[in-house]
């Protein structure tokens, strides 16, 4: 009799500690980016966006880690006006950040403004912008096409996962087993 509660009771615990412990996995995603910067100058811009999860946060670091007209090389998370991103299912849905020079504090870069924005628009509409200026950025002009610039984002592969610790619910499903183990002899003495 005591036996089949117990073990639905065990089943649902193990079920709450099993989700407990896939969330406290997450595993942040990098991705790296490149488009043309047709709104600001031209060039091709290339770099990384760092630290993102599944559902909607802010990015941990966002660089530039190349640009053929040599400005603006450098990380933008100093101290950025907007930073929102979405994944779903690994994928940028999106995104909205802008770092203008000006407010960063070095080590991010000083002297350039980075954007990034999607938006509706008869489907999917997203833009991206790199200025040689500190204070302001082109986010739209009357000749660009509101769609694209070529803008892609491709995941990295994940960083060593050796520096992950330990889930918080581990030590919970731990001491959940040890309970059960201790009330299955109390009721086997009784």
């Amino acid at each position: 009799m005591f036996f089949r509660p117990l073990s639905t009771g065990l089943l649902s615990f193990l079920a709450g500690s099993l989700l407990s412990v896939s969330a406290a996995l997450a595993v942040p995603m990098d991705y790296s980016f490149t488009y043309t910067n047709a709104i600001n100058g031209g060039g091709v811009v290339t770099g990384v966006v760092r630290g993102l999860q599944e559902g909607t946060g802010a990015a941990t670091s966002v660089e530039v880690l190349s640009n053929t007209l040599n400005f603006g090389i450098g990380e933008y998370v100093g101290d950025p006006l907007i930073n929102s991103w979405t994944v779903a299912g690994g994928v940028i849905i999106a995104f909205d950040f802008l770092s203008l020079g000006f407010e960063n504090t070095s080590p991010a870069v000083t002297n350039a403004s980075l954007f990034f924005v999607s938006h509706e628009i008869n489907g999917v509409g997203f833009r991206a912008g790199l200025a040689n200026d500190p204070f302001s950025i082109s986010t739209f002009s009357s000749g660009a096409s509101t769609q694209d610039f070529g803008l892609t984002f491709e995941q990295l592969p994940s960083e060593d996962m050796t520096a992950i610790p330990l889930p918080a619910g581990a030590p919970l499903l731990l001491t959940g087993i040890a309970a059960l183990v201790v009330l299955r002899r109390r009721n086997r003495n009784t």
